[in-house]
C-alpha cells in the first residue's frame, strides 16, 4: 500500500511541487485536448491570480469528476471550493462548471470509468472533486436582448 500523506493523498507533497514547476507546464500543452487530461482554470483565493492546472477528468451525467492525487489541501482544490465555480477545458472545449464538492472514495470510484478504478484504488486515491456543468447564460435574464 502506498505511503499516504497527512491529508490522505496518494502522492507526497514534494512530488506535487515538482509537478507544479516541471511537469505541469509540459502537460498544459496537451491537457484539454487529450483525454482524460483537462485544464481547470481557477482564481487564487488569496492572490486573485488566475491559474491553469492540469488534472485527470472524467465525465458524469451532470458534469465532471477529478481524482484528488495530492490531497484536499492542494491549492487547486481549495481555490475551486472557495470560488464555487471554474472553467474547465476538456476534450477540446471549454465550459463553465459550478457546485464543486468533495466526494469520498466510494462515490468517486463509482463515477469514474471502470478501467481507472483499479489504478485509483492501488494508488490510494480517497478523495474526488465533482463539478456540475453550469447552465448556459440567458442574455434576456439580465434585461438585455441579444443583438440582431
Amino acid at each position: 500500500m502506498p505511503t499516504q500523506s497527512r491529508e490522505g493523498a496518494p502522492f507526497p507533497r514534494g512530488f506535487a511541487r515538482f509537478n507544479r514547476k516541471v511537469a505541469n507546464p509540459v502537460m498544459r500543452l496537451a491537457a484539454g485536448w487529450l483525454p482524460p487530461f483537462a485544464i481547470i482554470r481557477h482564481r487564487g483565493r488569496m492572490t486573485g491570480r488566475n491559474y491553469a492546472t492540469p488534472v485527470l477528468a472524467f465525465g458524469t451525467d451532470d458534469g465532471l469528476v477529478f481524482g484528488v492525487l495530492y490531497g484536499t489541501s492542494s491549492d487547486w482544490v481549495r481555490n475551486l471550493l472557495a470560488a464555487g465555480r471554474a472553467q474547465v477545458k476538456w476534450r477540446g472545449a471549454a465550459h463553465e462548471y459550478d457546485q464543486p464538492r468533495l466526494v469520498g472514495r466510494d462515490e468517486g470510484l463509482r463515477l469514474v470509468p471502470a478501467v481507472v478504478r483499479g489504478p485509483f484504488r492501488l494508488l490510494g486515491v480517497r478523495n474526488f472533486v465533482r463539478l456540475t456543468v453550469s447552465p448556459p447564460t440567458d442574455p434576456s435574464a439580465n434585461g438585455s436582448a441579444p443583438a440582431p
